[in-house]
C-alpha cells in the first residue's frame, strides 16, 4: 500500500476512535457536557465531524506548508504547530487529572487526550519529512545553478 494512504487511513482510523471516545462520557461526563454546553461533542456523528475538521484542517495546512513555502519557514512553521500541540496537551493532561474532569470516564478521558496526540505527531511527522529532504540548488538569474557557474 502506498505511504500516503497508509498514513491517510491511520489518520482517520486515529480520528474515528478519537471521536467514538469523546461521545461516550459516563453519566457525570454527559452532565458536565450539558451543563457546559459542549454541543460539538454531545453524539458520535457531531464529535465525528469536530475531529474530522481538525485533523483536516491541520493536514491541509501542513500540505500547503511543505509545497508552498521554502525549507526554513516551513521548518518555523512547523515547529510552532508543534509547540502548540504539545502545549494543548500539556493543557489538557493538567486539567484531566483535576478531581472534577477524574469522575467523567476514562473513555472520554482518554478522548481527550488523544486530540492533542495526533495533531503533535502529524506536525511532527511534517516537521521531520521537511528536514529529511535535501533542499533543491539554487537557480541563478540566468537559469544556471551555482555549481554551473563555477565550472565556467
Amino acid at each position: 500500500m502506498n505511504k500516503k494512504v497508509s498514513s491517510l487511513l491511520l489518520l482517520l482510523v486515529l480520528s474515528i476512535t478519537d471521536a467514538y471516545l469523546l461521545a461516550h462520557p459516563n453519566l457525570i461526563g454527559r452532565i458536565g457536557v450539558f451543563v457546559y454546553k459542549h454541543t460539538y461533542i454531545r453524539n458520535f456523528p457531531r464529535a465525528l465531524l469536530t475531529v474530522i475538521l481538525v485533523v483536516g484542517i491541520s493536514l491541509i495546512l501542513c500540505e500547503l506548508a511543505y509545497r508552498f513555502l521554502n525549507r526554513r519557514n516551513a521548518l518555523l512553521l512547523y515547529a510552532a504547530l508543534e509547540a502548540v500541540g504539545i502545549a494543548w496537551f500539556v493543557y489538557v493532561y493538567d486539567t484531566f487529572s483535576t478531581f472534577s474532569y477524574r469522575i467523567t470516564g476514562k473513555a472520554f478521558i482518554y478522548g481527550a487526550h488523544l486530540l492533542p496526540i495526533i495533531l503533535a505527531g502529524l506536525f511532527g511527522r511534517y516537521m521531520l519529512k521537511r528536514l529529511l529532504t535535501k533542499p533543491l540548488p539554487e537557480a541563478g538569474t540566468d537559469g544556471s545553478t551555482q555549481t554551473e557557474k563555477k565550472e565556467i
